[in-house]
């Protein structure tokens, strides 16, 4: 190796411990500002590591927390579900949640949907894409186990249960990768956002000079269903579409 090269290495290297040592001491400096009630700090510091590339679950678990804390209700709950995005079967993320969105000053009614597709969205939502894919790897290698007992075993009874085990958990890892990649796809491409602004009105055309259907406040949760730079085209839970100034939320 040259020693250009070497030298590189080496100051890449430290760069990262240093930005790692950095992180942890914000993460620390972060902790403690919450502890002692100083959320303004705290939601500072979290911001910071996360705007650093360090993503984590906890990271903006705290920062809803802090948020929570400081009455934002919008960009709690935008925090809250960044963090079951990514974390969606963990309990103490899904109860801040549910009891932010109890505070939302928006009480909109889900339009019906066909039983299939809740079902579907239910079994997709109980897991992360890594924890589905984690699984599916899992039945493969004990499928994989099954077909040796098929091949190399003599006993009738055990040749039965490694082909049929076998088939069957390969048929259900297919299924199961089937359901990660569909989360990965609703992770990486997600189109829901939160109003972050007190409140926000809905227009009919992406002008404020369009017609004005109705009013969202922070919190509520939305799908954006198209973005020309300046404004979004939104639907919400009950089927309703307008139009709102981008500036009046964050996607999640």
């Amino acid at each position: 190796m040259k020693l250009s090269n070497l030298f590189a290495l080496v100051l890449f290297s430290f760069s990262l411990s240093l930005m790692a040592t950095e992180s942890k001491v914000m993460l620390d400096s972060a902790n403690a500002a919450y502890a002692k009630g100083d959320y303004t700090k705290a939601i500072k510091f979290y911001e910071n590591i996360i705007s650093k590339g360090e993503v984590a679950p906890e990271l903006y678990f705290n920062l809803g927390d802090a948020y929570y804390k400081s009455s934002n209700l919008g960009y709690a709950i935008l925090n809250y579900e960044r963090a079951k995005k990514l974390l969606p079967d963990d309990e103490d993320i899904n109860v801040n949640l549910k009891l932010a969105n109890q505070k939302i000053e928006d009480k909109i009614e889900v339009a019906p949907q066909l039983f299939l597709t809740t079902w579907k969205n239910g079994v997709v939502d109980m897991m992360n894409e890594k924890s589905w894919s984690e699984l599916c790897i899992l039945l493969i290698v004990i499928s994989l186990i099954l077909f040796c007992v098929y091949i190399f075993t003599v006993h009738q009874g055990l040749k039965k249960l490694g082909f049929w085990g076998g088939s069957v958990l390969i048929i259900l890892s297919v299924f199961i990768f089937f359901v990660a990649k569909h989360k990965y796809e609703l992770t990486k491409t997600s189109s829901n956002a939160i109003i972050t602004s007190a409140a926000a009105t809905v227009y009919g055309s992406p002008t404020e000079k369009g017609t004005k259907l109705f009013i969202l406040h922070e919190g509520t949760k939305v799908d954006i269903t198209e973005d020309n730079g300046e404004w979004v085209e939104i639907k919400i839970a009950n089927g309703n579409v307008g139009w709102l100034p981008s500036k009046s939320i964050v996607a999640i």
